[in-house]
């Protein structure tokens, strides 16, 4: 019986500089999608509440979630943001529409905004 040969792999100079090469590419396109990410605008997410909607309740608590490194305001209030970029505040409404407008601003200056109207009869 007659075994077909099998070539052996080899490690040539060749191999590992294209190797190295692949390596390099990588940890660059790598670096940069990390980097890129921050030229972006944050996240902003309402939990509470998700649309407009018309309260019998004078207070209402907001809830939400950003990406973490993002300020937020509320009608141009500054809001705690937690370590995981969750934030929540009561909000005392006044007679008629009222308008939250929320504001997610990154160090470099990328901004998100998210309205919601409630209605206090």
């Amino acid at each position: 019986m007659i075994r077909p040969r099998i070539p052996r792999q080899r490690i040539t100079q060749r191999r590992i500089r294209v190797v190295a090469a692949l390596a390099a590419i990588a940890a660059i396109a790598g670096f940069f999608g990390y980097e890129f990410r921050y030229l972006r605008a944050p996240d902003l997410e309402l939990a509470t509440p998700t649309r407009d909607i018309i309260s019998d309740s004078d207070i209402i608590d907001v809830r939400g979630r950003t990406d973490p490194d993002a300020d937020v305001t509320l009608n141009g209030r500054p809001l705690f943001i937690a370590p995981d970029g969750a934030f929540e505040e009561r909000v005392y409404l006044g007679r008629g529409l009222n308008r939250l407008e929320f504001e997610a601003r990154n160090r470099y200056g990328k901004m998100t905004t998210v309205s919601r109207y409630l209605v206090l009869p």
